[in-house]
Protein backbone atom coordinates (compact mmCIF):
# COMPACT_ATOMS: atom_id res chain seq x y z
CA UNK A 1 0.00 0.00 0.00
CA UNK A 2 1.25 3.60 -0.93
CA UNK A 3 0.26 6.00 1.76
CA UNK A 4 1.77 9.83 1.78
CA UNK A 5 0.69 12.75 4.49
CA UNK A 6 2.03 16.36 4.74
CA UNK A 7 0.21 19.09 6.86
CA UNK A 8 -0.66 22.13 4.47
CA UNK A 9 -1.93 25.62 4.96
CA UNK A 10 -2.29 28.43 8.06
CA UNK A 11 -3.70 25.63 10.32
CA UNK A 12 -1.16 22.86 9.00
CA UNK A 13 -4.14 20.20 8.29
CA UNK A 14 -2.98 16.82 7.39
CA UNK A 15 -3.67 15.82 3.58
CA UNK A 16 -3.34 12.10 2.87
CA UNK A 17 -2.91 10.24 -0.24
CA UNK A 18 -3.64 6.77 -0.06
CA UNK A 19 -3.63 4.01 -3.13
CA UNK A 20 -3.05 0.54 -3.30
CA UNK A 21 0.72 1.09 -5.12
CA UNK A 22 2.23 3.65 -7.17
CA UNK A 23 1.38 4.34 -10.64
CA UNK A 24 -2.26 3.85 -10.17
CA UNK A 25 -5.25 5.43 -8.69
CA UNK A 26 -5.47 7.10 -5.52
CA UNK A 27 -7.50 8.21 -3.02
CA UNK A 28 -6.96 11.97 -1.52
CA UNK A 29 -8.12 12.68 1.84
CA UNK A 30 -8.76 16.40 2.99
CA UNK A 31 -6.93 18.73 0.42
CA UNK A 32 -7.08 21.94 2.71
CA UNK A 33 -5.85 24.85 2.32
CA UNK A 34 -2.63 25.11 0.02
CA UNK A 35 -2.65 21.93 -0.42
CA UNK A 36 -2.70 21.77 -3.87
CA UNK A 37 0.62 22.10 -5.28
CA UNK A 38 2.10 19.39 -2.75
CA UNK A 39 -0.23 17.11 -4.30
CA UNK A 40 0.42 17.52 -7.61
CA UNK A 41 4.27 16.88 -6.88
CA UNK A 42 3.74 14.08 -4.97
CA UNK A 43 1.39 12.57 -7.53
CA UNK A 44 3.76 13.28 -9.99
CA UNK A 45 6.25 11.77 -8.10
CA UNK A 46 4.77 8.48 -7.82
CA UNK A 47 2.73 8.55 -10.61
CA UNK A 48 -0.53 8.49 -8.89
CA UNK A 49 -3.92 9.83 -10.71
CA UNK A 50 -6.55 10.54 -7.99
CA UNK A 51 -9.75 9.36 -8.82
CA UNK A 52 -11.67 10.02 -5.67
CA UNK A 53 -11.23 13.19 -3.21
CA UNK A 54 -13.14 12.30 0.82
CA UNK A 55 -13.89 14.94 3.33
CA UNK A 56 -13.62 14.15 6.61
CA UNK A 57 -15.78 16.79 7.76
CA UNK A 58 -16.38 20.52 5.98
CA UNK A 59 -14.21 22.85 7.99
CA UNK A 60 -12.16 24.75 5.60
CA UNK A 61 -8.69 24.25 6.35
CA UNK A 62 -10.22 20.69 5.24
CA UNK A 63 -12.10 21.50 1.81
CA UNK A 64 -10.14 24.60 0.61
CA UNK A 65 -8.07 23.00 -2.37
CA UNK A 66 -11.18 20.20 -3.07
CA UNK A 67 -12.70 21.95 -5.84
CA UNK A 68 -9.02 22.69 -7.65
CA UNK A 69 -7.74 19.30 -6.81
CA UNK A 70 -11.82 17.40 -7.98
CA UNK A 71 -11.07 19.39 -11.35
CA UNK A 72 -7.57 18.67 -12.34
CA UNK A 73 -8.45 14.66 -12.06
CA UNK A 74 -11.74 15.02 -12.98
CA UNK A 75 -12.51 13.18 -9.21
CA UNK A 76 -15.67 13.87 -7.35
CA UNK A 77 -15.85 14.61 -3.79
CA UNK A 78 -17.64 12.47 -1.04
CA UNK A 79 -18.51 14.04 1.78
CA UNK A 80 -21.40 13.77 4.52
CA UNK A 81 -24.64 15.09 4.11
CA UNK A 82 -24.77 16.86 7.31
CA UNK A 83 -21.27 18.62 6.15
CA UNK A 84 -21.89 19.43 2.60
CA UNK A 85 -23.32 23.24 3.49
CA UNK A 86 -20.11 24.33 4.39
CA UNK A 87 -18.81 23.75 0.75
CA UNK A 88 -21.11 26.61 -0.27
CA UNK A 89 -21.01 28.59 2.97
CA UNK A 90 -17.59 27.83 4.96
CA UNK A 91 -18.19 30.90 7.35
CA UNK A 92 -20.88 28.74 8.56
CA UNK A 93 -18.55 26.08 10.70
CA UNK A 94 -16.25 29.15 12.01
CA UNK A 95 -16.75 31.82 14.52
CA UNK A 96 -17.56 35.61 13.49
CA UNK A 97 -14.49 36.66 15.09
CA UNK A 98 -12.63 34.48 12.72
CA UNK A 99 -13.64 36.04 9.40
CA UNK A 100 -10.03 37.54 8.83
CA UNK A 101 -8.71 34.22 8.97
CA UNK A 102 -11.40 33.42 6.95
CA UNK A 103 -10.75 35.64 3.92
CA UNK A 104 -7.09 35.01 4.33
CA UNK A 105 -7.32 31.19 3.52
CA UNK A 106 -10.66 32.03 0.97
CA UNK A 107 -7.72 34.36 -1.46
CA UNK A 108 -7.24 33.37 -4.14
CA UNK A 109 -10.10 31.30 -5.09
CA UNK A 110 -13.46 31.59 -6.76
CA UNK A 111 -15.31 28.53 -5.27
CA UNK A 112 -15.07 25.57 -2.93
CA UNK A 113 -18.06 23.75 -5.01
CA UNK A 114 -16.29 20.25 -6.77
CA UNK A 115 -18.12 20.14 -9.94
CA UNK A 116 -19.31 16.69 -8.43
CA UNK A 117 -20.53 16.05 -5.09
CA UNK A 118 -21.57 12.70 -3.25
CA UNK A 119 -22.76 11.74 -0.05
CA UNK A 120 -20.67 9.39 2.21
CA UNK A 121 -22.68 6.29 2.79
CA UNK A 122 -21.64 3.31 5.17
CA UNK A 123 -19.36 1.96 3.50
CA UNK A 124 -16.64 3.32 -0.09
CA UNK A 125 -15.04 1.49 -2.70
CA UNK A 126 -12.53 3.60 -4.80
CA UNK A 127 -9.14 3.55 -6.35
CA UNK A 128 -9.06 -0.84 -4.70
CA UNK A 129 -9.54 0.25 -1.76
CA UNK A 130 -12.42 -0.25 1.15
CA UNK A 131 -13.28 2.30 3.31
CA UNK A 132 -15.96 1.89 5.92
CA UNK A 133 -17.30 5.07 7.36
CA UNK A 134 -17.85 5.76 10.51
CA UNK A 135 -20.33 9.05 11.97
CA UNK A 136 -18.62 10.72 14.35
CA UNK A 137 -20.57 14.38 14.93
CA UNK A 138 -20.07 16.57 17.53
CA UNK A 139 -16.66 18.26 15.52
CA UNK A 140 -19.23 18.69 12.95
CA UNK A 141 -22.98 17.76 12.66
CA UNK A 142 -20.98 15.74 9.31
CA UNK A 143 -18.05 14.62 10.68
CA UNK A 144 -16.72 10.96 10.57
CA UNK A 145 -13.76 8.50 9.94
CA UNK A 146 -12.29 6.17 7.82
CA UNK A 147 -11.61 2.35 8.65
CA UNK A 148 -9.14 0.77 6.22
CA UNK A 149 -8.68 -2.85 6.86
CA UNK A 150 -5.38 -4.10 6.41
CA UNK A 151 -4.02 -7.36 5.08
CA UNK A 152 -1.35 -8.95 7.22
CA UNK A 153 2.02 -7.59 7.99
CA UNK A 154 1.38 -4.49 5.51
CA UNK A 155 1.61 -1.78 8.37
CA UNK A 156 3.11 -3.84 10.89
CA UNK A 157 1.28 -4.67 14.20
CA UNK A 158 -1.72 -2.53 13.03
CA UNK A 159 -5.31 -4.28 11.90
CA UNK A 160 -6.46 -1.22 10.00
CA UNK A 161 -5.81 2.39 9.32
CA UNK A 162 -8.55 4.65 10.54
CA UNK A 163 -8.28 8.27 9.24
CA UNK A 164 -9.78 10.52 12.20
CA UNK A 165 -10.68 13.78 10.77
CA UNK A 166 -10.57 16.37 13.59
CA UNK A 167 -12.50 13.75 15.61
CA UNK A 168 -9.36 12.07 17.49
CA UNK A 169 -5.79 13.24 17.79
CA UNK A 170 -2.85 12.32 19.93
CA UNK A 171 -3.15 13.21 22.76
CA UNK A 172 -6.20 15.10 22.06
CA UNK A 173 -9.59 15.47 20.12
CA UNK A 174 -11.22 18.20 17.81
CA UNK A 175 -12.88 21.16 19.51
CA UNK A 176 -16.94 21.57 20.47
CA UNK A 177 -17.04 25.51 20.90
CA UNK A 178 -17.27 25.99 17.11
CA UNK A 179 -20.61 26.96 14.71
CA UNK A 180 -22.70 23.29 14.36
CA UNK A 181 -20.49 21.86 17.13
CA UNK A 182 -22.43 19.48 20.05
CA UNK A 183 -20.13 18.46 22.99
CA UNK A 184 -22.98 15.90 23.93
CA UNK A 185 -22.76 14.03 20.38
CA UNK A 186 -18.68 14.71 21.22
CA UNK A 187 -18.73 12.36 23.73
CA UNK A 188 -21.53 9.78 22.17
CA UNK A 189 -18.65 9.61 19.40
CA UNK A 190 -15.77 9.16 21.71
CA UNK A 191 -17.56 6.32 23.72
CA UNK A 192 -18.63 4.44 20.68
CA UNK A 193 -14.67 5.17 18.96
CA UNK A 194 -13.40 3.64 22.20
CA UNK A 195 -15.65 0.45 21.77
CA UNK A 196 -15.36 -0.54 18.25
CA UNK A 197 -11.82 0.71 17.16
CA UNK A 198 -9.20 -2.47 18.31
CA UNK A 199 -5.98 -1.25 20.21
CA UNK A 200 -3.55 -1.87 17.17
CA UNK A 201 -5.82 0.54 14.82
CA UNK A 202 -3.16 3.30 13.83
CA UNK A 203 -5.05 6.72 13.99
CA UNK A 204 -3.74 9.36 11.11
CA UNK A 205 -5.59 12.51 12.79
CA UNK A 206 -6.90 15.81 10.98
CA UNK A 207 -3.86 17.48 12.69
CA UNK A 208 -0.56 16.54 14.58
CA UNK A 209 1.46 13.19 14.18
CA UNK A 210 -0.01 9.54 13.77
CA UNK A 211 -1.14 7.64 16.99
CA UNK A 212 -2.49 4.18 17.89
CA UNK A 213 -6.32 3.58 19.48
CA UNK A 214 -4.11 1.44 22.21
CA UNK A 215 -1.58 4.70 23.19
CA UNK A 216 -4.83 7.46 22.92
CA UNK A 217 -6.94 4.80 25.25
CA UNK A 218 -4.38 4.70 27.88
CA UNK A 219 -2.75 8.44 27.79
CA UNK A 220 -5.86 10.51 25.89
CA UNK A 221 -7.02 13.14 29.19
CA UNK A 222 -10.28 13.51 26.93
CA UNK A 223 -10.76 9.05 26.55
CA UNK A 224 -11.04 7.89 30.31
CA UNK A 225 -14.70 9.40 30.84
CA UNK A 226 -15.33 7.81 27.25
CA UNK A 227 -14.72 4.50 28.21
Amino acid sequence: MFIASFAAGTLAANCYVLATGTGTDAVVIDPGQDAYETLVEVCAEHDLTPSAVIATHGHLDHVRDVAAVCRRWAAPCWIDAADRHLLTDPSAGLPQAWAPLLEEMLAGIDTLEPPEVRDLGAGLDVAGLHFAVERMPGHTAGSVVLRLPLAPDEVAGASELVITGDVIFAGGVGRTDLPGSDPAAMQDSLVRLCRILPADAVLLPGHGEATTMGTESERNPYLPRAR
